[in-house]
């Protein structure tokens, strides 16, 4: 396994990995009509193309040893004003053939050594694989932070997780 930074070329896999583990772990908690607004589009590549090119942000790629993309880790400084945390943890998916082979532990572990802070993450509620990953690497579940969005009519709950520096 190797962590590495994101390169440009990495676009296309990350939107891959992000959109179909999106699909795949959110099929029971999210009306089909919001998971069909965030399927796999070259406008979203190119979206992840910018966000690498910029470095304004962090962004991971996990590698199997073959040197296959299997998962990609996303963050920065914090959107929160409610949070006195400086970073957030904005995105984390694993390619669902990857999970479970120490894949996200190690982008967790990878993004925090990166920052060097304490940082803070939204899962949504109700993903209790999610949950019990993010509890097991240390994330703290704070209820008082968690926040609701809404898409159109609907509204999506969202439990914060805070990891300390160790």
């Amino acid at each position: 396994m190797k962590i590495r930074y994101a390169e440009v070329f990495d676009a296309f896999i990350i939107t891959k990995i992000h959109c179909d583990t999106w699909q795949k772990s959110y099929a029971n908690l999210i009306p089909q009509e919001i998971l069909q607004k965030r399927a796999f589009s070259q406008e979203r590549v190119l979206r992840w193309e910018n966000r690498i090119k910029e470095q304004k942000q962090f962004v991971l790629v996990a590698e199997n040893d073959e040197g296959i993309v299997t998962g990609f880790v996303w963050g920065g400084i914090g959107r929160e004003e409610k949070l006195s945390y400086q970073y957030e943890l904005y995105a984390l998916y694993v390619d669902d053939k990857a999970q479970g082979c120490g894949y996200g532990s190690a982008l967790i572990n990878a993004f925090a050594k990166e920052i060097k802070s304490d940082f803070y993450l939204f899962a949504l509620k109700g993903n209790e694989k999610a949950k019990r990953f993010y509890l097991k690497n240390g994330g703290l579940l704070k209820p008082e932070f968690s926040k609701t969005q809404q898409e159109g009519d609907i509204f999506l709950e969202e439990e914060c997780f805070v990891f300390l520096k160790e």
